[in-house]
């Protein structure tokens, strides 16, 4: 189950929200909000820079964490 795209997803309706929407070879996804207020373009810039490119190719169980 490999993730094979990640994509951030900025929506406007009076202010902003970001989501980061995950699909997996399966063909299943995986939404998550990653909304911090004020800060909503910094946030989406971070993902899109940062965490996407490390996100690539991870399986479930295999994403690694920094102590």
């Amino acid at each position: 189950m490999r993730i094979t795209d990640a994509k951030v997803i900025v929506v406007q309706s009076g202010r902003n929200f970001v989501t980061l929407k995950i699909r997996r070879k399966t063909g299943s996804t995986g939404l998550g909000d990653a909304t911090v207020n004020g800060r909503e373009l910094a946030v989406a810039s971070y993902l899109a820079d940062h965490v996407v490119p490390l996100l690539i190719g991870e399986t479930r169980g295999g994403l690694r964490t920094s102590a």
